[in-house]
């Protein structure tokens, strides 16, 4: 599977967890640590940190506003870069047992998408199936942009060894585990193929976000 790759920036973006926290039944950390990696070797998007980046942040923050800081360290207000979207990545359902049925099985039949489709259930470890979704929000109007959704079986690659060649990066970001399990190794594919085909529809929006919404009072 191939990383898409963009010459121009489709806008600031921050990944945001789902409200359910799927991922911790199958032994694995938070998918948001394979978004920052496709993310950042697409160069599709500029990606921001609400996470612990921020945090950090904002303790600089308050050491300055303390005077704890030396001169000239230029950390103040309207520093911090605004996200143009919050991408949220989930799984179809959380049905770890599931068979030929289900909210996949039901979506599937509704809009005819062969991805949702494909298999009931979100994950089937014991057939190494993902089938995952992105989500794209809006971060001014809150409105959903996109919704993809992305497919991977084990038969889609080979799991001998070499992996996605992402260890050190998945490593330094605390997602190893979806290198060194064939199912974590199925979800890499799944969401690559979601952010693929998020990055092709993405060619009609606006090159600006900021200016295309509503004007901030």
């Amino acid at each position: 599977a191939e990383m898409p790759v963009c010459t121009r920036k489709l806008g600031s973006i921050a990944i945001v967890e789902p409200d359910y926290r799927w991922w911790s039944e199958y032994g694995l950390t938070s998918p948001e640590a394979l978004l920052k990696v496709m993310v950042m070797r697409s160069g599709c998007f500029t990606l921001v940190d609400r996470g612990r980046g921020l945090e950090s942040r904002n303790l600089e923050r308050a050491l300055a506003d303390n005077g704890e800081l030396q001169r000239g360290s230029n950390i103040g207000k309207r520093q911090v870069r605004a996200a143009d979207y919050f991408l949220v990545p989930d799984i179809v359902s959380r049905n770890r047992n599931s068979g030929g049925g289900g909210l996949g099985g039901a979506l599937g039949g509704l809009i005819g998408n062969r991805t949702i489709g494909a298999i009931a259930g979100g994950l089937n470890v014991k057939k190494k199936e993902a089938n995952v979704t992105l989500t794209l929000v809006n971060s001014r109007t809150t409105e959903q942009e996109r919704l993809t959704e992305g497919y991977a079986r084990k038969t889609d690659i080979g799991f001998g060894g070499g992996g996605f060649g992402w260890g050190s990066a998945l490593g330094a970001l605390g997602g190893s585990s979806y290198e060194n399990t064939e199912i974590g190794q199925v979800i890499v594919l799944a969401y690559l193929d979601a952010y693929r085909d998020l990055v092709t529809q993405l060619g009609g929006m606006p090159t600006n976000p900021s200016a295309a919404a509503p004007r901030a009072e």
